[in-house]
This record gives structure tokens, C-alpha cells and sequence, in this order.
């Protein structure tokens, strides 16, 4: 006889689905979900995306199609979190159960077989062992027969590939399907019409709801500050939030106390990683997802781990991993699918949150070599050193070969063609956190040269952007790294950067001390450049305080010195600091003098700032002159030379003195418009210099609302 009519497997597999429902044993609703954490919170934008995936209540169940969601993220995010409890609040919508299923996509043990669940699947449908077919596909053909003409929602767990689901999908609507991954799952996006639901950090304000959930009110009230804290240690990651956030409900351990053991980076893994139970310990979770990396993602991976900042490029990438850039591009596309990184915003860029970034450097420090690694390092911060090099050359001609730091050779691969100012500032804004933690992270290693050539380069980016506290902390770092190498003429430069710095924060105490120590050492070293410079900045002072006489003696002994010093920059700043001195005298022919002669000597050095100084300056003395519409067109004049992108504040102090001459002349509406576009600058990047500007807009806006005299 065939076997199709002896045996009772395949007779069951062939007949029709009410024959099949006939042979089954009694029916049964099942609710395979596992229990909902109690004190789930926030996810609301993606609550409500899923809860619009959900088939009308009055929809029949033949129409439409099978509704599957991809909920994926990295490791610790709250996928299976935000999945279960989601379930939980919908699964009375599916009249037919609820079915659950561990993939084991991640984790101890190997991943489930789609068979292995199939099998279970068909027992809790209401299968006999001997009725369930052998095979894969026999399995998944009868899974989709019984699940025809349901309503039945099922969640998929922790799945590494979408071949590990496909087998375990509905074939006919009225299925819900959530499936979780770390992976990106694309293939059930393009071939199965998932939809596509990646869940990043927790915001700060959720954050510290989940925290709060857990201490509860009382706790969480008495020590706000310190929960703030820990949900910045803990990278806003929904898994780091739970363990810490549990050390601290044992009464005799504060939230504090638990900030404290996460203060420290090197230990803050360790910190999150002490339960016994895998599951609830960061560090065994991240291994999950690591240990499934093929070797060159993770390699690659341990490699990212020596960046020193949270953002990189596709180019930085090559180069600490030594790749070619579609090697580096194939590489990263693999690693953000598996959500070990993520696209930043921006071009070809990626970054880690402060965790994993934290385990790829404890990676690379157990798996690779110190020699291999300590050469990685040194690549990358190399590479951050030559393009901050060439951008300084670029946005600062005249600055190019000034500083004994430069001289070092340095080179890129792969390397960024910098082509013109705004590229190049475009390029800075990119990378500005980056080359300061760069250059703290040369330092951090001892090396000197590199340390030395990063302050000077990044240096100028901060300067312009008002970045003060990383200003002052990197050229403690510089001295520091001057005095361990005996480089006096690196510790002199940037004494006098210094000095320059204090007098911008008017620190004027501070700047005078340190000027004089870098007259002093430049007289020893017998560098005439670097005396005509603390010279300059000593007169600088002088003149900001209104102390013209010394003022004047310091800059007419650094004049006789300054030829030739940053292609004549030096020379011209001399230039347009006296030309203030003698303005402040109120000797106005000798201050023009002096600024034409600024003027000249900046666009000889191709300083644009220099000139935007001299032009602001002449418009000052002919205002004072009377002479408000060559005044006018100077202003006009310096503010076609001055960029908003690169000079925000030469923007404004130009702004600021047009409407002062606008006013002159009776034209208020312009003034007006031009002091508010000079505070809306100050706002952004000098907000003590804004005030004197918003109090000369509410005096005349106060008099032009004034009723006229009788």
C-alpha cells in the first residue's frame, strides 16, 4: 500500500484543514508570553507605531496581509522589553492566542532551529507527536495551515537572521508577527514587507522616569542630581539603567554610592556586569553580540574602540583599521546591521553610545596585541593631526609654518582632499570634539610630538568658536608636554597663547603674569618673533584698560622686531593695536595712519581677520571724524571680508559699529536691524558683549515710543 494512505503523518499533512482540525485533540487558546515588566515606561512614539500596525477590529480576516514588524537595536536596548509588554496590552485583540518563541539569536547556547520551534509551536496548536511532519518545510506548511482563517499574534524573540524566521510567518491575514533582533533583519523589510522599528536610547527625561520607576518617588526626590548622573554613566541604555538603578533599591546603598563605582570608566562595565545571571549583566550581553561577529567585523569593531570620541568618518575608520575605503564601508554596513555601531547624522558617519564604545576598547585591550594597538592609536591620531594641519594651512595662511610643532612630518591614509575655507570650516565642525579628545588621548599616551602638533591646530578652531574650558585645558597640556620633552620654545609659544586667552576672558592679572614669564624666556632664547609677540600682547592689555601710555611703549618696542614674523600678521596686529592707542588718545591722523598701514600688510599675509580689524578700526575714527558715509562704506567693506561661518564675533563687533553710525546719521530703522542682527551673533557666541548692544536697542526703541513735546 503508499504510503501516503498507511502512514499518519503524511495523511495528516495532505488533507484539508478540516480534516486536520478533526484529528487534532481538544482546543485550546494559548498565551505563551512571558511576564511584562511592571515598570515599563516611555517608547511612547513607538508604541503607537506598532498599535497602528493592528488590523481593524471589524476588518475580516481574509483581507489585508500578514502584518509583520521588525523591532530591532542593539544589545540592552528593550526590544524584547517594549515587545512583550506591547503584546501583553494587545493580545486580547487576537481571540485565538498568543504564541512566544526564544530564538536564541543571541545569547548562551546555540540559536534555535526554526524546526525545534515549529515543533513546539504545533504541540501547543494542539498537535500529537506523530502527527507533526518531518522537515523544515512540511513543518512550516502546516504551521501556516493551522494558522489559516486566524486571529493570532506571535512574537519572535531575539532572532540573529531573518532565515531563522521566515519559516515561523503566517501565510494568510489576520497574524500580527513582532519580531526582535539585534540584527537589522533587512531581508523580511524587502521580501516580506516588514516593517522596520529600531529603537535607540532612552531620551534624558525617560531615562530618569525608568529610574524613578524603580527606586520609587521617595528615593528618587532625595537625590535627583545623583540620578542624573547615573543615567549619564549609564549611556541612557535601558538595560545599564535596570542594574544600576537595582544596586541602589538596597536600603543601605544609595544612588550616590552607586554613581561613584560608575565614575570611573575603566570599572564601569565591571560595575553593570556583577549579577550571576547573564541576562541582567552588560558586559556578558555585549559578548553575545560580539562573539557572532565574523573575524574582520570583529577586529574592526576592537579597533573603533581606540577612537577617543563618540562620532567618527568613514575615513577615520580606515585608518585606525588599516582598510581601504570600500573595505571600511563594507565593514561598518556590517556592524551597524548588527547595531554594534549606528549612522550618525551627517555624511558617512557612525558612533557608538558610551558603552559599547567602552566594551570595544576593553575588547581590543584583552584580544589584541600592545604593539598592534599601541600602532593603531598612533595611525589615527596621526591622521587627526595631518588634516587639522592642513585645515590650519588653509583657514590660516599666515600661521602655516609659524609654530616649531608643525615642522613634524605627518601623513594620512586614507586621505581627505581639503579644498577651499568653507570646506575646510565645514570639515572642522565635523571634527572639532573629535581633535580635542584626539589630542587628550595623545597626551594621555605620552605622545609628546603629536600632542604638541594637535594643541596647536585644534587651538585655532577653538579660539574662533569660544570654546574656552577645552582652550585652557589643552595648553595645560601642551606646557606639561613641553616641559616633560625640554622643549622651551614649544612651553614659550604657548605661554603667549595663553596670555592672548586671559586677556580674551579680561583674566587681565593672569595674562600680564604669564606675558611677562614669556617676555622673559623669548629674551633668554634670543627669538626676536616671539618678544615682538609678547611685546604685542602686552600692549594689547594695555590698551583694552585703557592704559595707552604703556600700552604705547610695549608696541613701539615690538615694532622694530616684527618684520617678517607670520608673513608680516605680527607686524600688522602691532599696526592696528597702536592705531587704537593713538585713537584712545584722540590723536585720530596717527591712528588712521597706523590702520592703513595694518590694512596693507594683512592682505599682504592673506589675513582676513587682520583686515576686518583695520577696516572696523578706520570706520571708528571717521565716525568720530564726521565722516559717517566713509564710516558707512568701511563697515560695508569689512563685513564682505569677514565670514559669519569662520569670524561670528568680528561679524557682530562690525554690525554693532555700523548701527552706531547709522544712528548718527538719523537712520534709527537700520540701526536697529543691524544691532539685532549683531545680538542675535553675541547671543550664540559672546553673550557678555550682547548686553551693551541690547541696551542700545531699548534705548531707542524706549524714544521712539515717547509721545512728541507739545
Amino acid at each position: 500500500m503508499p504510503a501516503a494512505e498507511t502512514d499518519p503523518v503524511h495523511h495528516v499533512s495532505l488533507t484539508g484543514s478540516a480534516d486536520l482540525r478533526a484529528s487534532r485533540a481538544e482546543p485550546r487558546v494559548p498565551r505563551q508570553l512571558p511576564l511584562a515588566i511592571k515598570d515599563f515606561t516611555g517608547r511612547a512614539e513607538h508604541i503607537a507605531t506598532l498599535d497602528a500596525l493592528l488590523p481593524a477590529e471589524d476588518e475580516g480576516i481574509g483581507t489585508g496581509a500578514v502584518v509583520i514588524s521588525a523591532v530591532d537595536g542593539t544589545a540592552g536596548i528593550g526590544k524584547t522589553t517594549l515587545a512583550v509588554w506591547w503584546a501583553h496590552r494587545v493580545q486580547g485583540r487576537f481571540p485565538d492566542g498568543t504564541l512566544h518563541a526564544n530564538l536564541r539569536g543571541y545569547g548562551a547556547g546555540d540559536p534555535a532551529r526554526p524546526g525545534e520551534v515549529l515543533e513546539g509551536f504545533l504541540r501547543v496548536l494542539g498537535l500529537r507527536a506523530e502527527q507533526i511532519p518531518m522537515g523544515v518545510e512540511a513543518q512550516a506548511g502546516m504551521f501556516r495551515s493551522l494558522l489559516a482563517g486566524r486571529r493570532m499574534l506571535i512574537v519572535l524573540d531575539n532572532a540573529n537572521h531573518a532565515d531563522q524566521v521566515r519559516p515561523l510567518l503566517p501565510g494568510t491575514p489576520g497574524c500580527v508577527v513582532v519580531v526582535t533582533s539585534r540584527e537589522s533583519l533587512t531581508g523580511l523589510v524587502v521580501t516580506e514587507a516588514a516593517t522596520r522599528l529600531t529603537l535607540d536610547l532612552l531620551s534624558e527625561v525617560e531615562a530618569v522616569e525608568l529610574v524613578t520607576s524603580i527606586l520609587g518617588p521617595v528615593r528618587a526626590a532625595a537625590e535627583p542630581d545623583a540620578i542624573r548622573e547615573l543615567v549619564r554613566y549609564c549611556a541612557r541604555l535601558p538595560l545599564a539603567l535596570r542594574i544600576a538603578a537595582g544596586q541602589a533599591t538596597n536600603p543601605r546603598v544609595t544612588v550616590g554610592d552607586v554613581v561613584g563605582e560608575l565614575s570611573d570608566e575603566r570599572l564601569r562595565l565591571d560595575t553593570l556586569s556583577q549579577d550571576a545571571d547573564e541576562r541582567a549583566a552588560v558586559r556578558a550581553v555585549f559578548d553575545w553580540s560580539y562573539r557572532r561577529l565574523p573575524a574582520e567585523p570583529a577586529r574592526v569593531f576592537r579597533r573603533l574602540g581606540l577612537h577617543p570620541g563618540e562620532e567618527f568618518s568613514v575615513e577615520a575608520a580606515a585608518a585606525v583599521a588599516e582598510l581601504d575605503l570600500p573595505g571600511a564601508r563594507r565593514v561598518l554596513a556590517a556592524l551597524a546591521a548588527a547595531h554594534m555601531i549606528e549612522p550618525a547624522a551627517g555624511h558617512r558617519r557612525y558612533r557608538f553610545h558610551d558603552l559599547l564604545r567602552a566594551y570595544a576598547a576593553d575588547r581590543a585591550e584583552h584580544d589584541d596585541a600592545p604593539a598592534e594597538r599601541e600602532r593603531a592609536r598612533t595611525a589615527l591620531l596621526t591622521w587627526y593631526a595631518h588634516h587639522a594641519k592642513t585645515a590650519l594651512g588653509i583657514l590660516f595662511p599666515a600661521h602655516r609654518d609659524w609654530d616649531p610643532a608643525l615642522r613634524l612630518a605627518t601623513h594620512a591614509r586614507p586621505e581627505i582632499e581639503l579644498r577651499g575655507c568653507e570646506e575646510t570650516w565645514a570639515w572642522t565642525d565635523l571634527e572639532v570634539d573629535n581633535l580635542v579628545a584626539a589630542t587628550r588621548a595623545a597626551d594621555q599616551h605620552d605622545e609628546m610630538p603629536l600632542t604638541l602638533l594637535l594643541v596647536t591646530t585644534t587651538a585655532m578652531i577653538l579660539h574662533r568658536r569660544g570654546r574656552w574650558d577645552d582652550l585652557f585645558d589643552l595648553y595645560s597640556r601642551a606646557l606639561a608636554a613641553a616641559r616633560r620633552s625640554g622643549d622651551r620654545r614649544a612651553g614659550l609659544e604657548t605661554l603667549i597663547n595663553l596670555g592672548e586667552t586671559f586677556q580674551l576672558l579680561g583674566q587681565w592679572q593672569d595674562a600680564d603674569g604669564v606675558l611677562q614669564t614669556a617676555l622673559n624666556m623669548a629674551r633668554e632664547l634670543k627669538d626676536p618673533w616671539r618678544e615682538a609677540t609678547a611685546l604685542l600682547q602686552l600692549g594689547n592689555g594695555c590698551t583694552a584698560q585703557r592704559q595707552y601710555t604703556q600700552a604705547r611703549n610695549y608696541l613701539l618696542a615690538a615694532l622694530p622686531l616684527t618684520p617678517g614674523a607670520q608673513h608680516g600678521r605680527i607686524e600688522a596686529q602691532t599696526e592696528v593695536v597702536l592705531s587704537r592707542v593713538f585713537f584712545g588718545l584722540g590723536d585720530y591722523q596717527e591712528a588712521l595712519r597706523h590702520a592703513r598701514r595694518c590694512l596693507a600688510l594683512s592682505r599682504q599675509a592673506g589675513d582676513h581677520e587682520g583686515q576686518v580689524h583695520s577696516l572696523c578700526g578706520m570706520a571708528k575714527i571717521h565716525h568720530r571724524l564726521g565722516e559717517h558715509q566713509r564710516a558707512i562704506e568701511q563697515c560695508e567693506q569689512a563685513l564682505g571680508v569677514a565670514s559669519l561661518q569662520f569670524f561670528p564675533t568680528l561679524v557682530a563687533d562690525t554690525l554693532d559699529t555700523l548701527g552706531i553710525v547709522l544712528q548718527a546719521t538719523g537712520d534709527t530703522a537700520r540701526a536697529i536691524d543691524c544691532w539685532r542682527e549683531a545680538l542675535r551673533i553675541y547671543d550664540d557666541c559672546n553673550p557678555e558683549a550682547g548686553k551693551y548692544v541690547r541696551e542700545r536697542i531699548h534705548a531707542l526703541e524706549d524714544e521712539s515710543s515717547m509721545p512728541p513735546e507739545e
